[in-house]
């Protein structure tokens, strides 16, 4: 069931320092009911940024939030910088609007994840969806509704913004993939991962001494194939060897398919709500064909959406203005 956000009360001011002409960028935690008690031990406790328009602490207007989803094995902030710049570039030229920012964390044991639930991991769509934006209203003047909500992200993030759009529209009314993944069943990522799936770990060093590729497909495993009898990944493995080489577990593979981009789209056709803006951005040299057959995908299926593709574009190295730009042309004012 979607989660419901109640509206908090306008939130009471607190000391803070001069903001810069650019704004100001402070550090919060939210200990969370839904990680707590998670398989792999992990903190329920997590960090989490902010960063508030230069206008904040000089009227007492509300604003739109843009949730900002870090990538695999990062952590929240990890696109401060680049939102900031994009950020000042739009100020120079009058076309920034005043927007809240908020950057989440959501690494965990195994790099990440991806957003994603299960007890394996905790459930990480309570914690986003409901237990963080409850906390950002209860705290800062936000627009408390799905239309002064949305959110975005680049790689793991991309991937999570869509999901969470998708399954929570309530929630978030507008969404941007940067340099997501949408189709899991062609993916070719899974033969890269396959191809560096040299040992079969049994120790957590042993699980980060594989490839980054493969330690992908374990992050999402552990989520959509959780297993409480196989300590100390409480997961069926995405991987085996076979007479020493490396094989994909077919069982595992399905059920990573089963809750990529391309299937979420049809669920969340299924129910009444629609996001008010989606945009797919997209490089040239990452997958691009992914992102094309997607396109496709969300046209047959009558879903509004924009699309950029960044000519040489490479994964995660886009201008983050585009998404800005779209942002403000949609959140509610």
């Amino acid at each position: 069931m979607a989660p419901t956000v109640t509206p908090a009360p306008t939130p009471t001011p607190k000391p803070r320092p001069t903001p810069s002409i650019w704004g100001s960028y402070e550090k919060g935690q939210i200990t969370s009911p839904a990680l707590a008690n998670n398989l792999v031990g992990d903190p329920a406790t997590c960090d989490y940024y902010v960063f508030l328009p230069p206008g904040y602490d000089t009227t007492t207007e509300r604003f739109p939030v843009v949730y900002v989803l870090h990538g695999f094995p990062l952590h929240a902030g990890y696109y401060f910088q680049e939102i900031k710049s994009a950020q000042e570039s739009l100020r120079r030229i009058g076309e920034a609007r005043d927007t809240i920012f908020v950057f989440p964390d959501a690494f965990n044991a195994f790099g990440g994840s991806f957003y994603l639930s299960s007890p394996t991991i905790g459930d990480y769509e309570t914690y986003t969806t409901k237990e963080l934006v409850h906390q950002i209203d209860a705290t800062y003047r936000t627009i408390p509704s799905r239309e002064g909500r949305g959110i975005t992200g680049c790689s793991m993030g991309g991937f999570g913004a869509l999901p969470l759009g998708f399954k929570y529209p309530e929630v978030f009314s507008v969404v941007a993939a940067n340099s997501g993944g949408y189709d899991w069943e062609h993916d070719p990522g899974w033969e890269d991962a396959r191809a560096s799936y040299t040992h079969e770990p049994s120790t957590w060093s042993q699980l980060g001494q594989l490839g980054l590729q493969a330690q992908v497909y374990f992050a999402v495993a552990a989520a959509v194939a959780p297993n409480p009898d196989k300590p100390p990944f409480f997961l069926d493995m995405p991987f085996t060897l076979v007479d020493g080489e490396a094989q994909i577990v077919e069982e595992v593979r399905q059920k990573v398919i089963a809750i990529d981009p391309a299937n979420d789209v049809r669920r969340y056709l299924d129910q009444p709500v629609r996001l008010r803006g989606l945009l797919i951005y997209h490089g040239e040299y990452d997958y691009v064909e992914s992102a094309r057959t997607f396109l496709t995908l969300l046209t047959d299926l009558g879903v509004e959406h924009e699309y950029v593709e960044v000519k040489s574009g490479s994964h995660c190295g886009l201008d983050w203005t585009p998404v800005l730009m779209f942002m403000s042309e949609h959140l509610a004012r």
